[in-house]
Order: structure tokens, then sequence, then C-alpha cells
């Protein structure tokens, strides 16, 4: 919510010292003596000035304050939130819808995104800092918005390996599905988003002058991709969940069924706004997948994440919804509860794999490299 913020100061002369009550009453034992030529104009009521520390100091003016009002007493009546929460938050409605999408955040996740994925969720009347920056989202609407903040990074090349030893084509079919699970609510940067990055930087060197060609350099996606995934791709979608689903009961059926709840998740009906033409360009990918460290889908990576929110991204979600439309804020809770839902699987589903990877293939990484920083 947009608030404008003023502070008035309470400002005292300079050694003056203000004593919490001041009598004015002239027959008070306790007044001071005055001193000669000095005498009171009238007589005092035996009122007394207040402390000034009970006086404000600080005020907050609210933009759209009846419409966040509203979104308070729903979260209120829904029991998402409890008194304590009004009072810890000093009775300022747009502290406490913070605090409230805060703390519902943190019961449902927990660390699960710790030294993972990262978002921050946002409650606005209008759509951020996109193409059309402030422009409302209509009357007595608000919008909830997942930024993305720093991007997962998904080392997948030891776990396929492993999976290919129990079938053929195995670990093929499982990258393979989740990666179409996952971009039915997020884009994903893997071999696909590489390989089309290939494609645009041989359009740009065949538009550029001939004396400049040979400054390009394309990583070799294909070389990096194993075989069974070109197969795989050539299979209906089905066959490969059959492939997966038999291996259930097997050595890493937790990687499987992980995988599943992922593709359950991900088939739920979602009532997300796409805002492409509010935004320059589309969200940031929330996940790199890659075979190996530093391989070629993460040198394609490591070049476009240079020119990442140069421009307005859109948000990784956004929901819009009139917090008094019982209907429209229930279908908005439901969506961002799915979303949360499917990255707190996907977190799970990459730190169990990553840890794989370095038991097993025992290559160097940093998660926190700078280059995964999506801001």
């Amino acid at each position: 919510m947009r608030r404008i913020h003023q502070a008035l100061p309470c400002r005292r002369r300079s050694g003056t010292k203000v004593p919490s009550q001041v009598s004015l009453n002239p027959d008070s034992s306790n007044r001071a003596t005055p001193s000669s030529g000095l005498m009171l104009l009238g007589v005092g009521s035996g009122e007394t000035l207040p402390a000034l520390g009970s006086v404000p100091s600080t005020y907050q003016i609210e933009t759209n304050g009846e419409l966040l009002y509203r979104l308070c007493v729903a979260l209120v009546e829904r029991k998402l939130v409890d008194e304590q929460l009004w009072l810890a938050s000093g009775k300022i409605p747009v502290v406490f819808a913070r605090n409230a999408i805060d703390k519902m955040i943190e019961q449902l996740c927990g660390d699960i995104f710790k030294d993972n994925l990262e978002y921050a969720c946002e409650i606005r009347d209008h759509f951020g800092d996109g193409y059309h920056r402030g422009e409302s989202v209509g009357t007595g609407k608000l919008v909830a918005q997942f930024d993305l903040q720093t991007a997962g990074f998904l080392i997948i090349g030891a776990a396929m390996q492993e999976l290919d030893n129990q079938d053929p084509c195995l670990g093929a079919a499982f990258y393979l599905v989740l990666g179409r699970a996952l971009r039915r609510w997020m884009p994903i940067y893997d071999h696909f988003a590489a390989e089309w990055y290939n494609e645009r930087l041989h359009e740009m060197m065949e538009e550029d002058d001939p004396e400049s060609r040979d400054n390009y350099e394309f990583p070799p996606v294909e070389e990096a991709t194993p075989p069974s995934v070109k197969i795989v791709d050539q299979w209906d979608i089905r066959a490969a969940r059959r492939l997966l689903r038999q291996h259930l009961k097997g050595a890493h059926g937790a990687w499987i069924e992980k995988l599943f709840n992922v593709m359950r998740l991900s088939r739920l009906r979602s009532d997300a706004v796409r805002l492409e033409q509010e935004y320059d360009d589309l969200p940031v990918p929330s996940v790199l997948i890659v075979f190996r460290d530093n391989d070629a889908i993460h040198a394609c990576w490591d070049y476009e994440a240079e020119h990442y929110n140069e421009a307005s991204n859109e948000p990784a979600c956004t929901v819009a919804f009139r917090p008094d439309h019982p209907e429209e804020f229930d279908a908005a809770l439901r969506t961002m509860h799915i979303f949360l839902r499917l990255n707190m699987e996907l977190a799970g589903l990459v730190n169990l794999l990553n840890d794989w990877e370095k038991q097993h293939a025992r290559e160097p990484r940093d998660r926190t490299e700078p280059a995964l920083r999506a801001a």
C-alpha cells in the first residue's frame, strides 16, 4: 500500500527541563516563590499540563485506507490472525496487514526456503513498478504479488545417472516431467531455455557486421544435454509418468514421490493474473536446472542473468481480489497457498538432489553465487 509518512517532532529549547507536571494553582504550598518584581497575571484553574511524552510525535496518512481496513477485517473474520497481532502492530492497518501476511507465510513455510528459493510478498492497490507504474488495479481491488529475490539452483546430473542405473531413460523421464510441471506455474531455466538463448544469439550474429561475427561464443548446449533427454522428449508425457510410477517403491522412491507432489500441485486451477502488458518482460526464472556445475546451460544462464531486472520484470505470481467479496478473497488465498506449497515441494526436492550431487559427484558449488541472485 502506498502511504505518506510525516514526522512531527516536539521541539524544546536547549537546556530547558520539562517536568512531568507543573502546578498552576497560586495557593499551592509547593509553588516556587517568585523573585522580586514578578507577579501572576491571573488565578490558575488548578489544572495540570500533561507530560509531552504522551503527545504523538509521528502520524501516518494512508491512501485507500478504507480498502486496507476491509482487508484487515477479512483476515480477522477468517481467523487467519488474532487480536494480539492487531495490538502488536500498533493498531495501524498497513502494519497489521503486512505482519499478518508475513505470519501466515512463516507458519506455512517455516525455514524450507533457507539458502534456496526466496520470494517477497507485497499487497498493493496498484501494479507496482511495471510499465504502467502506479496504475490502479480497479475500483475496490488489491493485488498480492510474489517477487523473486533469489532463484533456486538444482544440479541434477548425478541424480539422473543414478536413476538411469535402475532403468534406462528413468533419469530423463524425471527431468522432463519436473520441467513440464513447473512451467505451468513459473518460468524455469533448463536446456530448453539455453537452446532458445543460443538461437537468439545466432540471429544477432547474422544481423551483425561481418567483421564482428568472430566475437560471438556459443555454449555447446546440445553436447551438454544427455542423449536420453532427447529420446524421452519424443515420448508421450504419460509414458514418462508411467515409467516413474513403476519405481515409486525403488531405492529413490522419495525423489519420485516429491516429483509427483509437484506434479499434482501444478495441475490445480490458478487464478493468477497475467500482466505481460504491464511489464517490460516476463518473470525471472524461479529455478536454474543444470546437468553439471558450470556446464553449457549454466554458462547461458550466467550471461542472461546479467540482464535480468534491467527493465521491469513481471512478478512470479500475482492475484487480484476485492477483500470484501468473500469468493474473490478466498480464490486469491487459494492461489497464493498453491503457489507457496508448490515452491515448498520444489525447495525440498532441490535440497534432496543437491545433497546427492554433493555426496556423489563431489563438484563444488556455491548456492549464494551472485549470478543466481534475481535482483
